[in-house]
């Protein structure tokens, strides 16, 4: 695995080639964008409640605090670039994306993945004007990526009817993180067993059932204390999780830092670097 960055820390370049299965175990959602990019293989992709089917010449736009997951697709190899960077870079571009999947068609692959080459070797590279080279070719790269985006709009999801099931679950949960949710009742609720449920949501999303609910309820609380001035009990009551105890323990295993730190570091952090 190869991880590069500029000097400012606002741009991270990760580059891997894997000879195995291989499938995401952390959980993952960020303050910063993300940019990936499959030269070879396939991969299922979970974005939020949605699962996508991802091939070559396929790029994947994340926006800030989305939940998503690469999970096996049955092919045992791929290589990857994942590019991070900080909500500044996106200024003046005149072009906003959208979490999704952009797949361009083999005629028109060759130019995106020209440009993430010449990303990755700048990267990799020590020479002058590193930083303003890294920065401008990813400003080209993400106008390629966004135009391409307005103009063929959503891709095809759900690489089975299983995953729209799973998928329906997961947009569930999103919008009823703030009530009790049981795997029972859950699974109740789309006649299917607890068991089934349980091994079916994983291999679908990534994610365990549990885990998925803990993260959709985090990631809501980290909005709550950067958008809003309530108080702890406020937060935890607002997004399901119950006590404030309970609260700052799921929140400090999630983040590696209590509630009332992260919003001091949001309120800190200047825009174009707290996104990393």
């Amino acid at each position: 695995m190869n991880i590069f960055h500029n000097s400012a820390g606002t741009i991270q370049i990760d580059h891997v080639e894997r000879t195995g299965f291989y499938s995401m175990t952390s959980q993952h959602m960020h303050q910063g964008y993300e940019l990936y990019y499959l030269f070879s293989g396939e991969r299922d992709y979970f974005i939020r409640d949605r699962t996508y089917r991802v091939k070559r010449g396929s790029f994947v736009f994340i926006e800030k605090e989305e939940l998503h997951r690469t999970i096996d697709a049955g092919a045992p190899k791929h290589e990857r670039v994942v590019i991070n960077f900080a909500a500044g870079l996106l200024e003046g571009l005149g072009l906003t994306g959208r979490s999704g999947v952009i797949t361009f068609p083999p005629q028109e692959q060759y130019k995106g993945e020209a440009l993430v080459r010449e990303l990755v070797a700048e990267a990799k590279g020590c020479s002058p004007g590193r930083d303003v080279m890294l920065e401008s070719l990813l400003k080209q790269l993400l106008v390629h990526v966004f135009r391409a985006q307005a103009e063929r709009g959503e891709p095809e999801a759900q690489p089975s009817a299983l995953h729209q099931t799973m998928s329906e679950v997961a947009e569930y949960v999103g919008t009823h993180y703030r009530e009790e949710l049981h795997l029972k009742d859950v699974a109740e609720r789309f006649f299917v067993s607890p068991y089934y449920l349980s091994r079916t949501f994983k291999r679908c999303t990534g994610f365990g059932f549990a885990e998925y609910v803990q993260l959709v309820r985090i990631r809501e609380a980290q909005r709550l204390l950067r958008e809003t001035n309530l108080k702890m009990i406020e937060v935890a009551e607002q997004t399901g999780i119950g006590t404030v105890a309970n609260f700052h323990k799921l929140f400090r295993k999630m983040n590696g830092c209590s509630p009332l730190r992260y919003r001091k570091l949001q309120q800190a952090l200047p825009a174009n670097v707290k996104d990393l």
